[in-house]
């Protein structure tokens, strides 16, 4: 009577009283409801261990547990319950339910197990039907998606929505001519349904449509449409052509202003506005952009890279260390964050810093040869040839054919006079993948160097110089060349170059000046 006046303090303690007089399931499990309908979770817990452990067979009481560990938000315990309900009562309907739903996060298979045994039990059901597609969508599994809105739409056939989540499903699973159908015949049915129109532009793009697709976009625009999320889709799809048609440019930035305005607490609009700063070399403004999504989405990590490395492609190597030690709390479990941190860290000549952070990325993503390449280098710089090596070796198991872990290689072993065969093999391969690198070249002619066919040398690092992006080590070994053939004037002229080209190159410096090796 307490409980139906709302006085649920004031039963528990009768209830307690009348445990006290005689310990009574029944009481227990009214007991565990009352503390859980105050939040007081743990002691409704103990309750209801108490009423099962006094009556293990009692349907009912294990169910009540259960919806305590669910109100606690315990759901492996819940589960346990749910599951000896299911033992006792293997046509417990909503215990089979409930069970499905908690396994459906961490255990989807299991719950398209349960689900599927429901449905073959009592018939299309549109809520169970609707949780399957929810987990296949989230598997991947498009086909299947499919088959189950199909069935929901057999419950509901003038279902618009479910019709045209139905045709974006199709087109995701490959069924383009399906999902054509559908759309186009509920664009005919209502020429102001925007969200299906874009959708229809948005298939029409994935079937290689590109002109009935602007065109749809333009007929939608041309409707004084004002819905954000449509002006999105559509943005998204004409800078998704701009690279076809440049001048589609301009009015995806416009669309994208006119989200950020109406949606300004909104990631999306900004992340496309960065792109397009990005893609017109407004790097100022891309920064700024991107800076706003990692504020508005922390957890977008694309994000933290794209602003890391924009900073890091200016040289702005303190600002980098700044962002990615913010995406470090972030987003802490991406390798390309600790990657970026390290290649910063190397710039500014921070070595066992830029070690540490490399180690951090090659640990959490250990296939990676953009990783396991600026490691290797990194170890050189610290002069643990061991270490690199090691990690060369890794690499190429990974994929012996990489150009450049093959020429960082050859290089590290014809500088260090080592295995210069081997070395000579790795660099035929690398600039055979690459004719036109000048690095490549240049430590292809390098090993020639070493081996003394200076003719040769000649041959490849004189293709390296004649790139301009030739660097001061390339001009400074094509001097060595020459002085080895006995041109002393050539070297001469290659060893100031490589000094102009770098004044801390104090090797070619130190040649200039003496004239000789």
């Amino acid at each position: 009577m307490q409980e139906v006046q709302g006085n649920t303090a004031d039963a528990i303690l009768d209830y307690q009283e009348a445990l006290r007089l005689e310990p009574n399931a029944a009481i227990y499990d009214a007991l565990a409801k009352a503390y859980s309908s105050l939040g007081k979770h743990a002691r409704a817990a103990e309750a209801g261990h108490e009423a099962v452990r006094l009556e293990p067979a009692n349907v009912r009481y294990h169910q009540d547990l259960a919806s305590v560990y669910v109100n606690a938000m315990q759901p492996e315990k819940a589960i346990r319950e749910f599951e000896e309900v299911v033992r006792l009562d293997s046509n417990a309907t909503l215990a089979w339910y409930n069970l499905a739903r908690l396994q459906q996060a961490q255990r989807p298979l299991r719950a398209l197990e349960i689900y599927n045994r429901l449905l073959d039990r009592q018939g299309d059901d549109w809520d169970i039907l609707l949780q399957c597609a929810t987990i296949y969508s989230s598997l991947g599994r498009f086909a299947e998606e499919a088959g189950m809105l199909e069935r929901m739409l057999a419950l509901d056939p003038s279902n618009r929505a479910l019709q045209r989540q139905l045709a974006e499903t199709y087109a995701k699973a490959g069924r383009i001519d399906d999902a054509v159908r559908i759309l186009e015949s509920l664009v005919e049915q209502d020429q102001k349904d925007s969200e299906t129109a874009a959708a229809l532009a948005d298939v029409y793009l994935q079937e290689k449509k590109f002109d009935k697709a602007v065109a749809l976009y333009e007929r939608i625009l041309a409707q004084g449409v004002d819905n954000p999320e449509v002006k999105l889709r559509i943005g998204i799809g004409l800078f998704g052509q701009s690279d076809r048609d440049s001048t589609l440019l301009p009015r995806a930035r416009q669309l994208f202003e006119e989200v950020r305005t109406a949606l300004p607490n909104d990631w999306r609009a900004y992340w496309y506005l960065g792109a397009i700063a990005a893609s017109q070399k407004n790097d100022s403004l891309a920064s700024e952009n991107f800076e706003r999504v990692t504020a508005l989405a922390a957890w977008n990590a694309d994000a933290w890279w794209f602003l890391g490395t924009n900073y890091f492609d200016h040289g702005q190597y303190d600002k980098v260390v700044d962002v990615m030690e913010r995406a470090q709390k972030a987003v802490p479990r991406d390798a390309r964050v600790s990657l970026l941190l390290g290649l910063a860290y190397s710039r500014m000549g921070r070595s066992a810093d830029a070690i540490n952070m490399l180690e951090k990325s090659y640990r959490m993503n250990p296939g990676d040869l953009n990783t396991l390449s600026s490691l290797a280098l990194e170890y050189e710089t610290a002069k643990r040839y061991d270490d690199a090596y090691r990690i060369y070796e890794e690499a190429l198991k990974i994929d012996s054919t990489s150009a450049l872990i093959l020429n960082n290689y050859a290089y590290s072993m014809a500088e260090r006079g080592l295995q210069l065969e081997r070395a000579l093999a790795m660099a035929q391969k690398a600039v055979a993948a690459e004719p036109d690198n000048s690095s490549y070249l240049d430590t292809l002619g390098w090993i020639y160097y070493q081996l003394g066919q200076y003719e040769k040398a000649k041959e490849y690092i004189a293709k390296a110089v004649s790139h301009d992006q030739a660097s001061s080590v390339v001009h400074e070994h094509l001097g060595d060349v020459y002085y080895k053939l006995g041109d002393k004037e050539k070297a001469m002229e290659y060893w100031k170059q490589a000094s102009s080209l770098d004044p801390k190159n104090d090797a070619a410096r130190g040649k200039a000046e003496r004239g000789t090796l």
